[in-house]
C-alpha cells in the first residue's frame, strides 16, 4: 500500500511531464482501489454480524458467555427485567413488544422452557420483516408470529447447532442449543438454511381472547402490564376503544373482577399521558403498544389494588 506523501519520490525526474502525470495517476488509482477493496471487505464482514438479544425467566450470564464464545465481535443484549418464571405468555408478549424497533437480521433468543427435555420442538422462526427468533415451539413465538408474519420456520439440527460435547445434558437447552444457535446465526457462521430442516410455516399459538364492545360497554380481561411499573393493560386495542368516540378528559366507570368477585371499581379520566393528572391519581390511557390501560401517575396500580392478569381477571368499561 502506498501513502500519498510517497508519490513524488516514485516519479523519475527525467521523465517528461505527461509520463510523470500518468505515473502519479496510476499509483493513486492503485491506492484508491486497494482502500476501496479493504472498505468493501470490512462492510461485508460487518453486514454478516447482527445483534443478539437474549431473554429468559432466570438470572445468569451463562448464555451470554456461550454467545460470546462463538464470536467476540457480537453485540449481545439481555432483556431486563426477567420474564416471570414459566410464563410463556409473558415471553410471547415480550418478544412481540421488544422486537418492534430492531432492524432486519436481529436474532432473538427466548428461553422460557418449562417443557425442556420433552418432545417439544426447538426452532428458529424467521418473520416477514427479517427478524429471527430462537426458542422452544411452546407458544413463546405466537406474539412475534402474529405481529410480524411468518416467513419460515426451521427445526434446529442439534447434530450441528449444539455446543460440542453437551449431548449428555437434557435440562438446559437455553445454554446448550438456543444461545449457541442464535449466536452462530447472528455472527454469520450459519445462514437460516443452516439452522436445520424446513418445517411448515406455523408455530404453536396461545389462546388470545378478544375484547368486545356491547351496548356502550367494553368487556375484556387484564392481559398484562402487572410488572415493575404496575400499569395494567387490557385486551382492548385502540381501534376498538375508538368505536366509543372517546375524548380526552371524559370520565369512564371501570369494574375489575377476579372470577366474578369484585376487586376494584372506580371512575377514571381518559388522558393523553401521565402529566395530565396529578401525581397519585388514576388515569385511563392508550399505552405504547396500542392497548387500553390504567395507571397511577408515578404509582403502581397493580400492586396498590392487588391486581393480576389472565383470563380470570375481567374488566368492564363504560363512559359516564
Amino acid at each position: 500500500m502506498f501513502a500519498l506523501g510517497q508519490f513524488p519520490v516514485l516519479v523519475n525526474r527525467g521523465m517528461p511531464t505527461m509520463r510523470k502525470t500518468r505515473t502519479v495517476f496510476l499509483i493513486f488509482a492503485m491506492f484508491a482501489a486497494t482502500c476501496s477493496g479493504e472498505r468493501a471487505h470490512a462492510e461485508a464482514k460487518d453486514s454478516s454480524r447482527n445483534a443478539l438479544v437474549i431473554q429468559a425467566d432466570f438470572a445468569g450470564l451463562v448464555m451470554t458467555g456461550v454467545a460470546y464464545s462463538v464470536s467476540k465481535d457480537l453485540e449481545i443484549f439481555n432483556v431486563r427485567p426477567l420474564i416471570p418464571m414459566y410464563d410463556i405468555k409473558a415471553a410471547s408478549a415480550s418478544l412481540e413488544y421488544n422486537a418492534q424497533t430492531w432492524p432486519a437480521g436481529t436474532v432473538f433468543v427466548s428461553v422460557v422452557d418449562p417443557g425442556v427435555g420433552t418432545d417439544r420442538k426447538s426452532v428458529v422462526l424467521k418473520t416477514r420483516n427479517g427478524l429471527f427468533f430462537v426458542s422452544p415451539d411452546n407458544g413463546s413465538l405466537s406474539g412475534p408470529a402474529k405481529a410480524y408474519g411468518i416467513a419460515g420456520v426451521r427445526e434446529i439440527d442439534e447434530s450441528v447447532n449444539r455446543i460440542p460435547g453437551s449431548d449428555w445434558s437434557h435440562t438446559f437447552h437455553g445454554r446448550d442449543v438456543y444461545s449457541y444457535t442464535g449466536a452462530r446465526l447472528a455472527a454469520g457462521v450459519i445462514t437460516f438454511a443452516g439452522v436445520g430442516p424446513l418445517l411448515e410455516p406455523a408455530v404453536i399459538t396461545l389462546a388470545a381472547p378478544q375484547g368486545r364492545l356491547e351496548y356502550g360497554v367494553l368487556y375484556g380481561i387484564v392481559s398484562g402490564g402487572t410488572g415493575r411499573l404496575g400499569n395494567i393493560s387490557f385486551n382492548i386495542d385502540r381501534h376498538l376503544f375508538e368505536e366509543m368516540s372517546p375524548g380526552y378528559g371524559e370520565v369512564y366507570a371501570v369494574v375489575i373482577r377476579n372470577r366474578k368477585e369484585l376487586v376494584w371499581q372506580g371512575s377514571v379520566p381518559y388522558t393523553r399521558s401521565f402529566g395530565d393528572v396529578p401525581v397519585g391519581d388514576n388515569m385511563l390511557f392508550v399505552n405504547s403498544s396500542g392497548n387500553l390501560s390504567i395507571a397511577i401517575n408515578q404509582g403502581n396500580f397493580a400492586d396498590t389494588f392487588n391486581i393480576d392478569s389472565g383470563t380470570d381477571w375481567t374488566i368492564e368499561i363504560e363512559k359516564q
